[in-house]
């Protein structure tokens, strides 16, 4: 019992938590001088440590919605710069703009919100300290508003690795049966 024990701790540690084919595009960046854009309006972006030559496809991502924005390909220094039109149609709220890799790996976030064209910020930074006033409220006087911390979905994971994840939480349970059985034939033999 406790050989199997030993041989899937190591099974577990040996198991890479990410595919190491050279596809290190954790260190990504996108920045963009402003927080929130009005629906229709262009944001300014940003992008570092990409790599160099790499193409990207960027989109909108929300809660219940997505949309694709445009493709972009990093300098021989892994940079960029543009500006991005956010579509009139974007229902406001909460999204992330994500670079995605042409292997379909989310190389870079970037979190933004959506208003609706009315209520596009007066600062030039984006950073407005209040909605407009005229905005409609929901039932509890908050703003009606999609946010995206709302719904987490993980989308970085292949189903190879949630193969895995799925295999050692069967072996984990497994082996925590197995222990209590053990423990309770040991017991029974004491008294």
């Amino acid at each position: 019992m406790r050989s199997l024990v030993v041989l899937l701790t190591a099974l577990a540690l040996a198991i890479p938590s990410r595919p190491a084919a050279g596809l290190a595009h954790e260190e990504a960046v996108l920045r963009s001088s402003r927080s929130s854009v009005a629906a229709g309006d262009v944001v300014p972006l940003q992008g570092a440590e990409f790599e160099p030559g790499g193409r990207y496809t960027l989109r909108l991502v929300g809660p219940l919605r997505e949309y694709a924005l445009e493709a972009v390909e990093a300098d021989s220094v892994g940079e960029f710069s543009m500006d991005v039109t956010i579509a009139a149609a974007v229902v406001p709220g909460a999204y992330k703009i994500e670079a995605v890799a042409l292997d379909g790996d989310v190389a870079a976030r970037l979190d933004i919100t959506v208003l609706p064209a009315a209520q596009a910020p007066s600062g030039e930074d984006g950073h407005a300290g209040v909605m407009g006033e005229d905005m409609q409220l929901g039932k509890r006087g908050t703003a009606a508003m999609a946010r995206s911390d709302d719904i987490q979905i993980d989308r970085d994971r292949s189903a190879i690795e949630w193969g895995l994840i799925g295999l050692l939480i069967g072996a984990a349970a497994g082996l925590g049966s197995g222990l209590l059985i053990a423990g309770r034939a040991g017991s029974d033999l004491d008294a």
